[in-house]
Protein backbone atom coordinates (compact mmCIF):
# COMPACT_ATOMS: atom_id res chain seq x y z
CA UNK A 1 0.00 0.00 0.00
CA UNK A 2 1.26 3.45 -0.75
CA UNK A 3 0.09 6.85 0.38
CA UNK A 4 -1.56 9.07 -2.20
CA UNK A 5 -1.22 12.78 -2.86
CA UNK A 6 -3.77 14.84 -0.98
CA UNK A 7 -4.34 12.18 1.70
CA UNK A 8 -4.00 13.02 5.38
CA UNK A 9 -1.71 10.82 7.46
CA UNK A 10 -1.91 10.89 11.23
CA UNK A 11 1.32 10.42 13.19
CA UNK A 12 0.82 8.71 16.57
CA UNK A 13 2.68 6.97 19.38
CA UNK A 14 0.66 4.11 20.88
CA UNK A 15 3.70 2.69 22.63
CA UNK A 16 6.64 4.64 24.07
CA UNK A 17 6.73 8.31 23.13
CA UNK A 18 9.62 9.89 21.26
CA UNK A 19 12.33 11.78 23.14
CA UNK A 20 12.24 15.59 22.69
CA UNK A 21 15.64 15.36 20.97
CA UNK A 22 13.94 13.79 17.95
CA UNK A 23 12.11 17.00 16.99
CA UNK A 24 14.45 17.54 14.02
CA UNK A 25 13.90 13.98 12.80
CA UNK A 26 10.15 14.43 12.98
CA UNK A 27 10.47 17.77 11.20
CA UNK A 28 12.18 15.88 8.37
CA UNK A 29 9.36 13.31 8.41
CA UNK A 30 6.87 16.15 8.13
CA UNK A 31 8.79 17.61 5.18
CA UNK A 32 9.16 14.21 3.49
CA UNK A 33 5.43 13.49 3.72
CA UNK A 34 4.57 16.95 2.44
CA UNK A 35 7.06 16.41 -0.39
CA UNK A 36 5.05 13.32 -1.37
CA UNK A 37 1.88 15.41 -1.33
CA UNK A 38 0.67 13.77 1.90
CA UNK A 39 -0.71 16.02 4.64
CA UNK A 40 0.73 15.02 8.04
CA UNK A 41 -1.34 15.52 11.20
CA UNK A 42 0.58 14.96 14.43
CA UNK A 43 -0.86 13.58 17.66
CA UNK A 44 -0.66 15.75 20.76
CA UNK A 45 1.17 12.91 22.53
CA UNK A 46 4.30 12.36 20.41
CA UNK A 47 7.03 13.49 22.81
CA UNK A 48 7.97 12.40 26.31
CA UNK A 49 7.25 15.05 28.92
CA UNK A 50 9.27 14.46 32.10
CA UNK A 51 6.89 16.66 34.10
CA UNK A 52 3.69 14.92 32.99
CA UNK A 53 5.00 11.37 32.95
CA UNK A 54 3.94 8.72 30.47
CA UNK A 55 0.36 8.95 29.15
CA UNK A 56 -1.85 6.06 30.20
CA UNK A 57 -2.96 3.38 27.79
CA UNK A 58 -6.39 5.00 27.78
CA UNK A 59 -4.91 8.38 26.84
CA UNK A 60 -2.80 6.90 24.04
CA UNK A 61 -5.81 4.93 22.76
CA UNK A 62 -7.83 8.15 22.82
CA UNK A 63 -5.28 9.81 20.53
CA UNK A 64 -5.44 6.86 18.13
CA UNK A 65 -9.25 6.78 18.15
CA UNK A 66 -9.39 10.53 17.48
CA UNK A 67 -7.80 9.79 14.10
CA UNK A 68 -9.91 6.73 13.35
CA UNK A 69 -13.01 8.86 13.92
CA UNK A 70 -11.79 11.63 11.58
CA UNK A 71 -13.09 10.82 8.09
CA UNK A 72 -10.34 12.91 6.48
CA UNK A 73 -7.54 10.65 7.81
CA UNK A 74 -6.53 7.85 5.41
CA UNK A 75 -3.31 6.60 7.01
CA UNK A 76 -2.27 6.27 10.66
CA UNK A 77 1.49 5.98 11.04
CA UNK A 78 2.65 4.87 14.46
CA UNK A 79 6.24 6.01 14.98
CA UNK A 80 6.64 4.68 18.51
CA UNK A 81 8.45 1.65 19.68
CA UNK A 82 9.00 -0.04 22.96
CA UNK A 83 6.98 -2.42 25.04
CA UNK A 84 3.68 -0.83 26.12
CA UNK A 85 1.45 -0.89 23.01
CA UNK A 86 -0.68 -3.64 24.59
CA UNK A 87 -1.88 -1.11 27.20
CA UNK A 88 -4.10 0.59 24.57
CA UNK A 89 -5.98 -2.56 23.51
CA UNK A 90 -8.81 -2.48 26.10
CA UNK A 91 -9.63 1.10 25.13
CA UNK A 92 -9.92 0.75 21.36
CA UNK A 93 -13.33 1.12 19.72
CA UNK A 94 -13.24 -1.70 17.19
CA UNK A 95 -16.61 -0.74 15.68
CA UNK A 96 -15.25 2.74 14.87
CA UNK A 97 -12.05 1.21 13.51
CA UNK A 98 -14.07 -1.15 11.28
CA UNK A 99 -16.08 1.77 9.86
CA UNK A 100 -13.02 3.95 9.28
CA UNK A 101 -11.23 4.29 5.96
CA UNK A 102 -7.91 4.76 7.77
CA UNK A 103 -5.16 2.15 7.58
CA UNK A 104 -2.83 1.59 10.54
CA UNK A 105 0.93 1.31 9.93
CA UNK A 106 3.16 -0.09 12.67
CA UNK A 107 6.17 -2.23 13.43
CA UNK A 108 7.57 -4.42 16.21
CA UNK A 109 5.69 -3.73 19.48
CA UNK A 110 2.82 -2.35 17.41
CA UNK A 111 2.03 -5.78 15.96
CA UNK A 112 -0.13 -6.25 19.06
CA UNK A 113 -2.37 -3.47 17.72
CA UNK A 114 -2.19 -4.78 14.15
CA UNK A 115 -3.22 -8.26 15.33
CA UNK A 116 -6.05 -6.91 17.49
CA UNK A 117 -7.41 -4.78 14.65
CA UNK A 118 -7.38 -7.74 12.27
CA UNK A 119 -8.87 -10.16 14.82
CA UNK A 120 -11.71 -7.81 15.79
CA UNK A 121 -12.42 -6.14 12.43
CA UNK A 122 -10.75 -8.22 9.66
CA UNK A 123 -9.18 -4.94 8.46
CA UNK A 124 -5.67 -5.15 7.08
CA UNK A 125 -2.91 -2.96 8.49
CA UNK A 126 0.58 -2.32 7.17
CA UNK A 127 3.25 -4.14 9.18
CA UNK A 128 6.39 -2.11 8.68
CA UNK A 129 8.16 1.06 9.55
CA UNK A 130 9.10 4.20 7.73
CA UNK A 131 12.54 3.93 6.24
CA UNK A 132 14.99 6.05 8.17
CA UNK A 133 16.77 7.04 4.94
CA UNK A 134 13.67 8.87 3.78
CA UNK A 135 13.43 11.10 6.85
Amino acid sequence: RSMKKGEKAAIVCCSNQRPPGERETLKRLDQALQGMGVIPVFSDRIYKDPEEGRPTGKERAGELMKFYQDDSIREILDISGGDIANEVLPFLDYDAIAKSNAVFWGYSDLTTIINAIYTKTKKQSVPGKLRKQSV
